[in-house]
């Protein structure tokens, strides 16, 4: 049993890293041809855009280890089964688990791997990866601090401290906004506890404006809701979100248990928790589905079929994770269950496969 096992692990590793190069290759190519053009408008220099696919290749590399698990799982028992080393196995009275177990072994360690990958390599280089492209590439300003808890924006005469950035919501938490003279000398300030973009104006809520009046003295006005005219926009603030992939899963939760305390919607980043650790535990469900899949087939499976059944459940279940995180930011579904409905369905299905395929 041990050949077998051997055989099975060192055939499923070899397709595996094909699948997953081809999947980092397809990834950086395109890639490479949407953002090049900003790279040479912005007239870096050559070593700058390699540095910058090369910082992206962790994160691609973490994305795309359920692909070519799925791929490799569903090409590997394609081709025993169309060569009749499945049969033949199962002729010499080798049993199905003797042949799912190193699959199911080998998946579990890259789970893993890619956890250690989200965990400990991408924070550093996505990172470093979204500066080059925000404030080199962009040309947007640099934050005086990424950090989640403190968030600062400097304009030309404004001072944004926030403490909550929820940008593709268009909405601000926490905020405090300082407006200068030419002479830096304060002429407002804001407090709010929450601002939103209405489509023309910022309205902020729960807050305070402080005026400087003409003898050179300050007003203060208390208010509940109020409109502002600023020159800044959402997109404005875009690029100072730290993307959760920039985050560790302590510092996620750090996060989130410190807004909460605070008062402040910690919805999306409860979402971004339980997906960072969903996620990983995707490539034992993607090898399990695989098996499932290919023992259903039987005969009929191979190269061709493999990469077209891959490609379409890959897809699928991308667009499911996607839309349930999407459910699960607008408070409408609880985070644990956005992030995990899709791991559990298809294992589910998985099963049910399983059961009822030709062994």
């Amino acid at each position: 049993m041990r050949v077998i096992s051997r055989y099975i692990i060192l055939e499923l590793i070899k397709i595996i890293a094909i699948c997953l190069g081809v999947v980092i290759a397809l990834y950086l190519v395109i890639d490479f041809f949407e953002r090049i053009d900003d790279f040479l408008e912005a007239k870096l220099p050559l070593y700058l855009a390699l540095l910058y696919f090369l910082l992206k290749l962790p994160l691609i590399a973490q994305q795309g280890i359920p692909m070519g698990v799925l791929m490799g799982t569903l090409i590997s028992l394609g081709l025993m089964a169309r060569s009749n080393e499945l049969l033949a196995l199962k002729a010499g009275g080798v049993r199905p688990a003797f042949v799912v177990g190193p699959i199911l072994t080998i998946a579990l360690l890259l789970s893993l791997t890619d956890f250690t990958l989200a965990e400990f390599v991408v924070p550093l280089t996505s990172s470093r990866a979204n500066h080059i492209w925000n404030v080199q590439v962009g040309n947007r300003p640099t934050p005086s601090s990424f950090y989640q808890e403190k968030i600062w924006y400097k304009s030309d005469q404004a001072l944004y401290n926030i403490r909550v950035l929820h940008p593709k919501r268009k909405i601000l938490e926490g905020v405090t906004i300082h407006m200068f003279d030419r002479s830096f000398q304060v002429l407002k300030r804001i407090d709010a506890r929450r601002g939103e973009w209405d489509g023309q104006t910022w309205v902020f809520s729960d807050g305070i404006f402080i005026n400087r009046t003409a003898d050179g003295g300050y007003s203060m006005e208390r208010f509940q809701r109020r409109r502002f005219q600023l020159k800044e926009r959402p997109q404005d603030f875009q690029h100072l979100e730290k993307a959760p992939e920039e985050m560790t899963l302590g510092e996620l939760g750090r996060y989130v248990a410190k807004i909460k305390s605070e008062g402040y919607d910690a919805t999306r980043y409860q979402v971004d928790f339980h997906a960072k650790i969903a996620f990983p535990f995707t490539s034992f469900i993607m090898a399990l589905l695989g098996i499932s899949v290919a023992l259903y087939q039987g005969k009929n499976g191979g190269i061709a079929v493999g990469v077209a059944v891959s490609v379409a459940l890959a897809f699928i279940y991308l667009l499911i994770f996607q839309f349930l995180l999407r459910i699960g930011y607008t408070g409408n579904l609880q985070p644990l269950l956005a992030a995990w409905i899709p791991n559990i369905f298809f294992g589910i299905a998985s099963i049910f496969l399983f059961v009822h395929a030709r062994h």
